[in-house]
């Protein structure tokens, strides 16, 4: 714990492991992992008994997966300001300089978009009026390839917007995109050839496809052109044209899917309503 103090990152991140935490948490070497909210305060608490001098000026980053309101999910404890009992911790963190005394100076929300939504940047902005200090958030996908040994990848700050910024735009956050709406019909119809992806391959009946895309808020899709994450899985859809098929990928533990509405264009991901369900019936068709 001690040597977190003379890191410029402390990393923070859930304990609850799913398929793109556990890659997250493989490349972060130093990092703690928690529970909620008592075990972040366990944390904090045991960094200020181990300080004995000054501690290096680093920033917070706590990481986790995002809500569908883009509101930051640390290991089961929602970051939302509406929350009287989240309000109180981040003051009580306030009324006893715990950030300044762990030379904090800059607290990061880091997961998927979570300064996208109106109710997500009302937290941040809360947050910062209650700590004092810069907090950041969001405005894209986040996944284990923006992260490096020593934590967040400096390479990918551009990803994060500051209170500042928020408080004085009066227009759309320019990462975040228009919605795109799904339309199955409009998505190419291409071959498959065997053995042309590296990842698992799923083929769907007529029914199977209604059942995918019934998981899938379709009115929600936006373009993600920086989004390099390897698919889980894709599902081939059947399409009207008999040999050919539209392709769905299967990303980030089937919290999203992505489609190609163009041949060669930018990938524009969808939220999925219910990513259990969602790898459940995957897991379900067949791969040839």
């Amino acid at each position: 714990m001690r040597e977190l103090l003379d890191l410029p990152h402390l990393t923070i991140t859930s304990r609850r492991l799913d398929h793109e935490l556990a890659r997250l948490h493989a490349v972060v070497e130093h990092k703690v992992l928690v529970e909620g909210r008592g075990e972040l305060e366990e944390t904090l608490g045991a960094l200020l008994a181990e300080r004995t001098t000054q501690p290096v000026p680093k920033t917070l980053d706590l990481v986790g997966h995002a809500t569908p309101s883009s509101l930051l999910d640390l290991g089961g404890w929602v970051l939302d300001s509406a929350s009287p009992t989240v309000t109180a911790f981040f003051r009580e963190l306030a009324d006893h300089d715990v950030l300044p005394r762990l030379g904090i100076g800059t607290v990061r929300l880091l997961g998927c978009g979570t300064a996208s939504t109106p109710r997500a940047r009302d937290t941040i902005l809360a947050l910062s009026d209650i700590l004092g200090v810069p907090v950041l958030g969001t405005t894209s996908i986040i996944h284990a390839g923006h992260f490096r040994r020593d934590g967040f990848d400096p390479a990918w700050n551009f990803l994060c917007v500051n209170t500042r910024e928020l408080a004085v735009s009066t227009l759309p956050l320019p990462a975040a995109p228009a919605a795109r709406a799904l339309d199955i019909d409009g998505l190419p119809a291409v071959p498959l050839i065997v053995h042309d992806i590296q990842w698992p391959r799923h083929y769907a009946r007529a029914d199977d496809a209604r059942s995918v895309l019934a998981l899938v808020r379709r009115t929600e899709g936006a373009e993600m052109p920086g989004l390099l994450a390897t698919p889980m899985c894709e599902i081939a859809l059947p399409s009207t044209r008999m040999g050919l098929f539209h392709v769905v990928h299967v990303m980030l533990d089937g919290q999203f899917v992505r489609v190609y509405p163009n041949a060669g264009g930018t990938g524009v991901l969808y939220p999925v309503r219910d990513p259990v369900a969602l790898l459940s019936l995957v897991t379900g068709l067949p791969t040839q």
